[in-house]
């Protein structure tokens, strides 16, 4: 399995530190996000190479790669920003070097069983499963309770209403991909969110993954307000059981 960090945004919403710092290297705890999530995937003992895709203020990305400690490639997104879905496109011929690839974006910050999660998907056979954890109120992504498919996103909630009966959960920005839904990535994809549609209508449903509420913790840290908890120990997601 591949492992793959998006990592290429402007940071946007954690200016102004990111003026002068990819959004990658931001540090938390003392540690860039990027240096968080290359851990992650290196304990996690399932990838046989680590990928990283960089824009904004690349320069600072390559000194870095030259001094971390987990290994990585980086593909450098040149020209302009990608998104997922660009960033699959540009980086698919690294992505199809093994069977099956996960995504995960930097800004997050997890606490997964990555292996397990890895197993579930391979035995799974979907093309694609998203880890994500349910919610009672309304959620990023759309799905079928019984039989865990994903049927859209929050921009689909009042379609589907009427039709069937619809969970929601929160896409953790985690995700497992086979091989073959490079095969449904076009060069001109910025959202990932078209393509998990088109890949449904293929007849290649993907799936939601929930991993265990109980060892599990995740976090969009890509905001200042998330960042000053995470510092100021309001919340410490590694001291979680």
């Amino acid at each position: 399995m591949r492992g793959f960090i998006l990592a290429a945004g402007f940071g946007t919403r954690l200016r102004p530190i990111t003026d002068t710092l990819p959004k990658a290297l931001v540090p938390v705890r003392g540690e860039p996000l990027l240096a968080h999530n290359l851990r992650v995937l290196q304990k996690s003992g399932v990838f046989s190479a680590i990928g990283v895709n960089s824009h904004y203020l690349h320069e600072l990305m390559e000194r870095y790669q030259r001094e971390s400690p987990v290994p990585f490639e980086l593909f450098y997104e040149s020209d302009k920003i990608r998104g997922t879905g660009g960033a699959l496109y540009f980086a698919r011929e690294f992505l199809s070097g093994d069977d099956t690839f996960l995504i995960v974006n930097v800004d997050i910050l997890h606490k997964f069983d990555i292996a397990e999660l890895a197993d579930r998907f391979v035995k799974s056979g979907r093309i694609c499963s998203l880890v994500s954890i349910p919610t009672s109120s309304k959620g990023t992504v759309l799905y079928d309770n019984a039989t865990k498919d994903f049927l859209g996103v929050s921009e689909d909630r009042e379609a589907l209403a009427s039709t069937r009966a619809v969970s929601e959960a929160e896409f953790t920005g985690v995700a497992f991909y086979r091989r073959e839904f490079l095969n449904f990535v076009d060069a001109d994809d910025f959202s990932i969110i078209p393509i998990w549609k088109r890949v449904s209508a293929a007849g290649h449903v993907p799936d939601i993954i929930i991993p265990d509420k109980e060892s599990s913790w995740w976090m969009d840290i890509g905001t200042r307000e998330a960042l000053t908890m995470i510092e100021t120990e309001r919340i410490n997601p590694w001291n979680r059981q």
